[in-house]
């Protein structure tokens, strides 16, 4: 069962109240964490009060935050049916992307061309991920994660011995190179090769520098056990195949291979309000400024950080204004995040904290126990439980957790599996 998610205060609502909501048709665009999130939320906040229609190309919801465990073992990234959450949630599925929004006549435009009538409407498309350093190996998670296998294994027979792992400038999350850096270092001691020399380089000033404080020297003691060396304050700009020219100053990293995140970009949505790369302006509570009962969530948003949790708590609170706007008995939800991830390392997992105002990280933990449940790696209010039980116990019983979610503010126990070093068993993850 899912506890209530510090940051939001979220009073429970009765049968009662429900029944006094205006009926509403609320269109969701986009079918990953964001999307399902806020199906999950508005279902579980309104009851049956409202419609609910997903807007999304995809077939299945990918599990994207696995998919750096894929070059190591043999485990594939989880996916899971959206015609089968739809049916789970009582959601009308419509198999298109979207391409604008007619505010005037209050319509979502499909790229097939099609009209879908809202009352109100939550774009959560995502963003699209681009190459951002030529001739480095990107690391693209939806798309063939497994490709970096053959990077590890020249690794693992001293094929090659200098592999820089490059943050890019530009809009991304770097949290997963420092996991394919820190998988990669483990599995070279393992293979016994003692001269792989192993280089982290982020424009960020100190090691996951979004976790200032306790959780980014956590993450800079690792790396400096593991023997990588943490190159900041530096932007990879040019790779020859052998030479890595870095910013500022005139500098150089010698390096056989280089791995690379993408660079993301906004969808550039039409008649949506957007920046220079195409990301949707929000205010505070997910609001698109000018459309009256449009919000944006995730990371096809301006907001900075581009992570699975805080794109769940940006869904939750808007389901919160939805149903508060048609008459439910809901608190105000907080604009303030709590910033929560798990870090792979090849040693056992790292779990991170960081409360966020502005964009940035004000204090950070770090801990080899995780502080919340269940314990996967998006810590998502509704997501997290629903796909905990579909994965233990199939349908049935995520059909069941559904009817059987406790109202925010609800208490739950945390369950530690005994045995397991790190306190808590991640589920889906190769315990080590």
């Amino acid at each position: 069962m899912a506890p209530p998610v510090p940051g939001h205060s979220l009073a429970p609502m009765t049968q009662t109240s429900r029944s006094q909501m205006r009926p509403l048709h609320v269109v969701v665009a986009g079918g990953g964490i964001a999307g399902v999130e806020a199906l999950l939320a508005l279902r579980t906040l309104t009851g049956d009060a409202f419609t609910l229609t997903l807007v999304s190309p995809a077939e299945q919801l990918h599990y994207r935050p696995f998919a750096v465990l894929e070059p190591f073992s043999a485990r594939a990234t989880r996916h899971y049916d959206l015609a089968e959450i739809c049916a789970d949630v009582g959601v009308r599925r419509h198999r298109d992307a979207v391409a604008g929004v007619d505010a005037e006549e209050r319509t979502v435009v499909t790229e097939g061309g099609e009209r879908i009538a809202y009352d109100a409407l939550i774009l959560a498309p995502g963003a699209r991920a681009g190459v951002g350093l030529e001739r480095a190996h990107t690391f693209f998670a939806d798309a063939n994660p497994d490709s970096l296998h053959w990077i590890v294994q020249e690794l693992e027979r001293g094929a090659v011995k200098r592999v820089a792992f490059a943050v890019p400038p530009g809009r991304t999350w770097p949290l997963p190179l420092y996991e394919l850096a820190l998988m990669s270092a483990a599995r070279v001691r393992e293979a016994g090769v003692r001269d792989a020399e192993l280089t982290l380089v982020t424009p960020e000033d100190a090691p996951l520098g979004i976790f200032q404080g306790a959780g980014s020297a956590a993450v800079g003691e690792r790396l400096e056990r593991t023997g990588i060396r943490f190159v900041g304050n530096s932007y990879a700009h040019d790779y020859d195949g052998r030479t890595l020219a870095l910013t500022p100053g005139e500098r150089t990293l010698e390096a056989d291979r280089v791995v690379a995140l993408p660079v993301l970009t906004g969808p550039s949505l039409g008649g949506v309000p957007i920046d220079g790369d195409g990301f949707v302006h929000v205010d505070a509570h997910g609001r698109v400024p000018g459309l009256p009962d449009v919000y944006a969530v995730g990371d096809a948003t301006t907001f900075a950080i581009k992570q699975g949790g805080i794109a769940a708590q940006q869904a939750d609170a808007v389901a919160t204004l939805i149903a508060r706007g048609a008459g439910a008995s809901l608190a105000a939800p907080s604009t303030r995040p709590l910033l929560r991830a798990v870090l792979f390392t090849g040693d056992g997992p790292l779990y991170l904290r960081a409360t966020i105002t502005g964009g940035e990280s004000v204090v950070s933990s770090a801990s080899r126990h995780c502080p919340w449940w269940p314990p996967h790696k998006v810590a998502a209010r509704y997501l997290a439980p629903y796909l905990a039980d579909r994965d233990e116990s199939g349908r049935a019983t995520a059909r069941r957790h559904l009817r059987a979610v406790p109202s925010p503010g609800q208490p739950t126990a945390v369950v530690h599996h005994d045995g397991d070093p790190g306190g808590v068993e991640l589920l889906g993850h190769d315990r080590r």
